[in-house]
């Protein structure tokens, strides 16, 4: 057996393999906090094979593939090629990078103009509660974290679920490409239709947000009826991530 028909035959579902058929090459590209990547070359084209893990905190594998099978038409989001119960396999571009320490003047306005798309594009599920999704980390942080679950409690407790829009949830540079046709989000088991703020203040994060972007932005954002609504969404979602980190720690032991 060669080597890379012993890494199909351990790593590779056979329905990727049946696929793809002949793979010339595989190689691991890494794992986050669940999921192992892999890129495959065939003769005419390059994929990924994504493999899930164990599901994180407040991610949901079947939304997951809902979003991206409605976002198709997208050039953002990634090209779906097969959905397995193992994992999903994308069309990548074979001269993708990750997102650099800068965009320029075009890749910044690409990604906002995505983002905004994102948030107007038509998605029938129902609006995620926060305040189960808060109780649920909360139950696997453990009492030590129960006053920060209550700040955050305090922070959503009056969000209209009809302000909500199909949203990524998950918007970091480690979950952005920059291909030859532009930017590409990756990585969307967290996106739901839920407050386009958490998108909002993840891109001034990102990017230092000049007046100009967060005006262009706050045309879909709904009103959070507080005076400084990005420092307070900012706080809100830095004590999110905390809460989630704690979650996702307890469950790696459990």
């Amino acid at each position: 057996m060669t080597h890379l028909s012993h890494h199909l035959s351990t790593e590779l579902p056979l329905a990727v393999q049946d696929h793809l058929a002949p793979i010339q090459s595989m190689q691991f590209l890494g794992q986050g906090s669940r999921n192992r990547h892999w890129r495959l070359h065939t003769a005419e084209q390059v994929y990924i094979w994504r493999e899930f893990g164990v599901t994180p905190p407040g991610a949901n594998r079947q939304l997951e593939l809902q979003v991206l099978q409605t976002l198709q038409s997208k050039p953002w989001a990634p090209q779906l090629e097969l959905c397995l119960p193992e994992g999903v396999l994308f069309v990548a571009d074979a001269n993708a990078v990750p997102m650099p320490n800068t965009l320029n003047p075009q890749q910044r306005q690409q990604l906002l103009q995505a983002v905004l798309a994102l948030w107007q594009h038509p998605f029938n599920a129902a609006p995620n509660d926060y305040i189960q999704l808060i109780h649920d980390y909360a139950a696997l942080a453990g009492p030590t974290y129960d006053y920060l679950a209550e700040q955050l409690l305090d922070g959503c407790c009056h969000w209209q679920p009809e302000d909500f829009c199909l949203i990524h949830q998950d918007l970091h540079p480690g979950n952005l490409l920059i291909t030859d046709q532009g930017i590409q989000l990756i990585d969307w088991e967290y996106a739901m239709r839920g407050n386009p703020w958490i998108d909002a203040v993840a891109l001034q994060r990102m990017l230092e947000l000049s007046p100009a972007e967060r005006q262009l932005l706050e045309t879909q954002l709904p009103d959070l009826a507080c005076h400084d609504p990005w420092q307070v969404m900012g706080r809100w979602l830095t004590q999110l991530d905390s809460l989630w980190q704690a979650a996702q720690k307890a469950q790696s032991v459990i």
